[in-house]
Order: structure tokens, then C-alpha cells, then sequence
């Protein structure tokens, strides 16, 4: 019988939540998705930190090994695993199947194939991971490097997250996971089924239950956050993300995040365009801004994809062509928020 051989371990310095980040704008969402591992590709530099493997990594079809035996290196060699599972050493008739198996696994089984064609007596064999093709992630919507990514290891949806760089500012409170056949299988529920994390509960601590592992197979789709948009004659415009859609924001609140008016700032002619998907379309609303922060008016809440369009004094338009000006305005704006920015913690 062949010695016990063991395959080399290299544990992988674990996830952590590092900090958050204000980020001045949104990247574009719709990034080309790119495979992992390729010159070249978004995620390539989001995998220089996954050269290592733990011992429970399982191999798959495309991952590519190198084979080393001592004392006789011409039966070692680099192989990609085929589409079947399967690698094929010289010398041992029936094709090694690697799929499933851990590292050190498939030495044990490549030391025993070549002592059973009577190759070598005591072969001392090792495997290495070159590069990790069979066992992969998709991580999408609102983060910053949106990729097929290799799984390596045990991984959870924020090491996911991480991966992929961390959300965006315009990042929405949720994470949805369609489960692959591996997560499917391994919960007990259907595959293509739908599991909804609250991302902002995990990273405050409340539920880290909710840090559910994702398997091979999985989609990540991280959503966008809904927003207000604050746009004309204030200091800052662009669209600020809501903590709490269902509640909205005030007007008043919604100038704060704006950072204010401009010296010309008509602010007794105020609009409000909301949006519509019935026949009736958008629809305007006038709001005296100045009577409202001068407390002879009610504030008024802004509900997501509302717009608060603040004219410049002088400009005299009517209430539709204000509207029109507005609309132009949020083409290609800013979006402001907290996007989650997860590293590695040395």
C-alpha cells in the first residue's frame, strides 16, 4: 500500500468586514461580466488574493493540477480535468477521475492507480490547484467588479461580496441568491429558488445567520438602492439613496443631503416631478420650499425616483417645461450613499 500522503494546505486569511467607503458616484451597472482568471478581466486582480486553497476544496471539470512525484517526476505533469471529471496519467490505462475530490484526495488515488499498473512501488505524490475553473459564482447587479468568480473555498455572501469588490454607493438593503443544483441540494430546496439576505443586518450584526455560504452555481445579484434626486440651483445635486423607501424623505431633508441653494435659487417655486407607469405619465407638483424652511408651510415627503427641481430666479418657465428641464438633468447624475466596502483584514 501506498504511504498516507497528504496534500499541501494553505489556509486562506478569512473575509472580514473592513470599513465603509463614500463613494462619489455610481459606476455604470450594466459592466460587461466577465470570466474570472482571464487576462485581462475585472476580476483577475479580485483573485491574486485566491491562489490558496483549504484542504476541502473539491476539484471540478476545467480546474487545471499539476501532479508531482518524488524521485520520479517524469509520471508528474500539468492536466486539466476534462469535461467528464476525468484526467489520464502515462502509464495507468483507465482515466484518474479528479472531479470531487480533494487535493489530497486525488493523490491518494493517483499513488494507488500507478501501483496497481505496477508503474511504481511507493509512490510519494502531490497535487496543486494551478487554476480553478470548475467550481465558479456569478456575483452581479450593484458592485463594483460584477464577475464569474472561482470559489476556493468555503464562502459566504460577503466573501462573495468582497470578491466582487464590495457594493456600490447606489447599492439597495438586499442580496437575492438563486440557488445552483449544489446549494439546492445541500438546503433541501429547489433548484433556481430565490433566498432574500438583508445585507444591512449582516453587516450591522443583528443576523449574521443571514451570511448564508453560496456554492457552486449560485447567482449573487446585489440590488439598487432606490433614490430621490435633488437637482438645479443647489450646491450639490444628484440622487441620494434611501434607508427606508417605504417611508420616503422630507423636502427639507432631501435640500440637507443637496448641501443647500445656490445664491440664485428660486426656492418659492420649487417642483416636484414624480414619476408614473399609468396613462396619466409624470406628474408635477409646485412646492414653495422657502414658505416650508420658514415654517409657514408643511413639509412635503419625496417617495423613490422622485425629483425636487429648484429653478434659478430670472428663468421663467411653466410647470411642464420645468419638468422637461428636470428630466434632462438626471440623465447620467451622481448617485450619493454608503456603498459596503469588504477587504481583507491582515
Amino acid at each position: 500500500m501506498a504511504n498516507r500522503i497528504l496534500g499541501v494546505i494553505v489556509s486562506s486569511t478569512p473575509l472580514l468586514l473592513a470599513h465603509f467607503l463614500l463613494l462619489p458616484c455610481v459606476r455604470p451597472l450594466n459592466a460587461q461580466i466577465t470570466r474570472a482568471n482571464q487576462p485581462g478581466s475585472p476580476s483577475a486582480e479580485s483573485n491574486a488574493g485566491l491562489n490558496t486553497v483549504e484542504g476541502d476544496y473539491r476539484i471540478g471539470p476545467g480546474d487545471v493540477i499539476s501532479v508531482s512525484v518524488a524521485d520520479a517526476p517524469e509520471w508528474g505533469g500539468r492536466f486539466r480535468v476534462s469535461d467528464s471529471g476525468t484526467i489520464e496519467i502515462s502509464g495507468v490505462q483507465e482515466p484518474i477521475r479528479a472531479d470531487g475530490q480533494t487535493p489530497a484526495g486525488l493523490s491518494h488515488v493517483i499513488a494507488q492507480a500507478l501501483i496497481d499498473a505496477k508503474q511504481l512501488r511507493d509512490p510519494r505524490i502531490n497535487v496543486f490547484v494551478d487554476e480553478y475553473h470548475g467550481r465558479t459564482i456569478t456575483v452581479l447587479g450593484a458592485v463594483s467588479k460584477p464577475a464569474i468568480y472561482p470559489l476556493t473555498q468555503r464562502t459566504t455572501v460577503l466573501d462573495a461580496l468582497s470578491l466582487a469588490g464590495g457594493a456600490l454607493p447606489g447599492a439597495g438593503g438586499t442580496i437575492s441568491v438563486v440557488r445552483g443544483a449544489a446549494s439546492a441540494e445541500a438546503t433541501g430546496t429547489a433548484m433556481g429558488s430565490v433566498q432574500i439576505v438583508d445585507l444591512s443586518r449582516i453587516v450591522s450584526g443583528a443576523d449574521l445567520s443571514s451570511n448564508v455560504q453560496v456554492r457552486t452555481g449560485d447567482v449573487i445579484n446585489v440590488s439598487t438602492a432606490r433614490v430621490v434626486y435633488v437637482v438645479g440651483a443647489v450646491t450639490k445635486s444628484g440622487g441620494f439613496t434611501l434607508s427606508d423607501p417605504s417611508s420616503g424623505i422630507s423636502v427639507v431633508k432631501a435640500v440637507a443631503l443637496a448641501e443647500g441653494f445656490t445664491p440664485l435659487a428660486a426656492t418659492h417655486r420649487g417642483l416636484i416631478i414624480r414619476q408614473s407607469t399609468s396613462e396619466v405619465g409624470r406628474r408635477e407638483t409646485a412646492v414653495d420650499i422657502a414658505e416650508i424652511l420658514a415654517g409657514k408651510a408643511a413639509d412635503v415627503s419625496l417617495a423613490p425616483d422622485d425629483i425636487l427641481y429648484i429653478p434659478e430666479s430670472g428663468a421663467r418657465k411653466t410647470v411642464r417645461a420645468m419638468g422637461e428641464a428636470a428630466m434632462s438633468l438626471i440623465n447620467g447624475i451622481a448617485i450619493y450613499g454608503v456603498g459596503y466596502r469588504l477587504g481583507t483584514m491582515q
